[in-house]
């Protein structure tokens, strides 16, 4: 059947009419959408008699379709999907919120840990945020409950199944952490992870962190060998088994380093080794060490690791050699200040100073004690000569130990206050 106009222009067809092609049909198209849009309003709202409730604007006929196109839209407009003001507490209510998750945290921190990791959301922030407020938690008893407050809680245990569950970016940024990780290295070893820590130092060693983005570099290794090898022995000196359990560790770490199929410079080995044999010898230097913990062959064996990183006639083998357990030795120290200059001395840092002056105290004392007079004479008279006068604090009567009034005495006597 041939279709029939109703705009009187040419027919459409059925289906996919063609849009108007002159500007007098476009006018006639409009039209009549328009009337056909104002009869549907007609219909939908017919007149009514009540009054506006906007007495600014003009009336309007009430039987009129524009009436019922602005009576649409006022109801529309009237809708309470669009009366809702906006709660103008939301910041307060997102103070809250934030101080609730502050309280919770502060609470119970390895609960919070535990969700974070069952959503995914495991951050190097919040590992280091938990495992502060959870180490403060544990912290205000007692050595030994500090300890089992820290086993218990088992803050390390858990970091330990989310690093093995992480990808390798994540690892690297975990051991790359001079934040988190000395407090990570504490908990660890209160558990007794100290095989997990060497476990990780050898993924270090190989340069394959595990998984995705887990290849590092030797710059990146050196780094995160030497300070996760520096919180080991630290932590194990407070929260493990002492001195004589991190020297263990630290020749252990040693012998694993000697060993690797990965080439290992010299100077690879000292940034990744020395830093904990120093802190080792520090140690040593502020707590004698009992010969009955240590044996001979052990210290040994790290003071001739510390001779191959460094050399002899370094102050830090100096040291290790003096305060051997078994056999002190004071020979490397008084060599070594043989060799030093004023020069030499002044452009040490004032800690590397603090520790000359500290070594060479303990010597002294030493040589008095063994009645080897001239040999502390001689280290006195060095002593004086090369350390700037500011470093030598002015002497303390109550201090001044009764020895022989004579010049070397007077000597020795001076430097032994100022060292005191």
């Amino acid at each position: 059947m041939k279709g029939t106009s109703i705009f009187q222009f040419k027919s459409w067809p059925k289906i996919h009419q063609p849009l108007p092609r002159t500007p007098r049909e476009s006018k006639q198209l409009l039209d009549a959408l328009t009337s056909s849009f104002r009869r549907q309003l007609d219909n939908a709202y017919p007149a009514t008699n009540a009054p506006r409730r906007d007495a600014d604007r003009p009336p309007l006929n009430a039987s009129s379709s524009v009436h019922a196109t602005d009576q649409h839209l006022q109801n529309i407009l009237e809708n309470p999907l669009f009366r809702i003001v906006p709660p103008k507490t939301y910041p307060l209510d997102r103070l809250a919120r934030e101080n609730n998750k502050q309280k919770r945290l502060a609470e119970d921190p390895m609960r919070v840990f535990d969700e974070r990791v069952a959503s995914g959301t495991v951050t190097l922030p919040v590992i280091f945020n938990c495992l502060m407020f959870q180490f403060r938690l544990v912290s205000s008893s007692s050595e030994s409950d500090t300890v089992k407050a820290m086993k218990s809680s088992r803050a390390g245990s858990k970091v330990v199944e989310w690093f093995w569950a992480s990808d390798g970016a994540s690892r690297q940024e975990l051991l790359g952490s001079t934040s988190a990780l000395p407090t990570l290295a504490k908990f660890m070893v209160s558990e007794g992870l100290q095989d997990t820590i060497i476990d990780w130092l050898r993924l270090i060693l190989s340069r394959d962190l595990g998984g995705r983005d887990g290849q590092i570099t030797e710059a990146a290794a050196q780094k995160y060998f030497r300070q996760l090898l520096l919180n080991l022995v630290d932590a194990e000196m407070t929260y493990g088994g002492g001195f004589p359990s991190a020297l263990k560790y630290y020749l252990r770490v040693c012998q694993i380093h000697a060993t690797s199929p990965h080439h290992q410079s010299r100077a690879s080995a000292v940034s990744m080794l020395m830093p904990a044999g120093a802190h080792l010898n520090g140690a040593s230097m502020n707590t004698k060490i009992s010969s009955e913990h240590v044996t001979a062959y052990s210290y040994d064996e790290y003071k001739e690791i510390v001779a191959n990183l460094t050399s002899t006639r370094s102050l830090v083998f100096a040291s290790v050699a003096f305060y051997h357990p078994h056999t002190p030795d004071v020979q490397p120290l008084l060599h070594f200040v043989e060799k030093l200059t004023p020069a030499k001395v002044a452009d040490y840092s004032k800690p590397r100073q603090e520790i000359l002056l500290r070594i060479t105290c303990d010597v002294l004392r030493v040589l008095i004690d063994q009645d080897k007079i001239r040999e502390a004479t001689i280290l006195a008279r060095h002593m004086q000569q090369l350390l700037p006068e500011q470093a030598t604090p002015a002497p303390t009567e109550d201090r001044r130990p009764p020895v022989p009034q004579n010049t070397d005495q007077d000597l020795l006597d001076r430097l032994e206050i100022s060292l005191a």
